[in-house]
């Protein structure tokens, strides 16, 4: 019988975190946040922004993520994956990441 291999992979980490206020945008990006709370409905909303990488040195930007936090509650509603940096990110990358969470 066959033994089963063991495969471990490395930590992730953040590289770059970053927040924006209600009524703020994020200083890399000109209409990122705006955006997010429009599709929502809510400008009343916090945006925490974290670019996610593995821990070795050379590893690039796996993904960015942003947490949408309801201001009353303080809890997270919402998260955004991206596959790529944040001054990247696109409408067709926010779009389908909506979708992914079947938020049309």
């Amino acid at each position: 019988m066959k033994r089963f291999v063991e495969v471990t992979t490395n930590p992730v980490h953040s590289e770059y975190q970053d927040e924006s206020e209600p009524g703020t945008e994020f200083p890399f990006h000109p209409w990122l946040a705006s955006k997010i709370r429009e599709k929502l409905g809510r400008e009343d909303l916090r945006l925490k922004l974290s670019e996610i990488s593995c821990e070795e040195v050379a590893c690039p930007v796996m993904e960015t993520r942003i947490e949408v936090i309801d201001t009353t509650s303080g809890e997270t509603t919402t998260l955004l994956r991206f596959g790529r940096k944040k001054e990247q990110i696109n409408k067709l990358d926010l779009q389908l990441s909506f979708q992914k969470m079947q938020i049309l």
